[in-house]
């Protein structure tokens, strides 16, 4: 079980009452991985949802047969893996830590079922996941813009 006032800083538990944090904090395990080190790959089954507690994440898509490039960073306070709580379940980047990191970690299965049990925590949860990905999705495009200006 994790700490229910860390779990209540990250955005996307913010609209959770007590109650409904501790039935998310009883699920969530800590876990420490050296800079470097990928944490899961684009395509792959997304099994984990995780919060960045210290350290960096680098989230990379394919971009040619053995080449990935960075879209988006992600730090302390953020989130990442919500193709855990979302169909189809496959996560659409690959991650990497880039610098040492710690996380607390959910399964998705875990996640799920709760979410299923109580529609209102999954419904309050994935509504705030949906802000993630419409930022990320945001920098992205912006992102695109200035390198398509870069090489005029």
């Amino acid at each position: 079980m994790v700490d229910t006032d860390m779990l209540r800083t990250f955005e996307i538990f913010e609209d959770l009452n007590d109650r409904e944090l501790e039935q998310v904090a009883a699920l969530g395990v800590e876990e420490t991985r050296d800079a470097g080190v990928r944490i899961f790959e684009e395509n792959a089954l997304a099994s984990h949802l995780y919060l960045i507690l210290e350290g960096k994440v680098d989230i990379r898509i394919s971009a040619g047969a053995e080449e990935q490039i960075v879209v988006s960073r992600a730090g302390p306070g953020e989130a990442f893996g919500w193709s855990a709580v979302a169909e189809p379940h496959t996560f659409t980047a690959a991650t990497w830590t880039s610098a040492p990191s710690h996380f607390v970690k959910f399964t998705s299965d875990d996640l799920r079922r709760l979410f299923e049990a109580n529609n209102h925590i999954g419904y309050r949860v994935l509504k705030k996941i949906t802000t993630v990905i419409s930022k990320r999705l945001k920098s992205l495009e912006a992102e695109l813009v200035r390198a398509k200006h870069a090489g005029r």
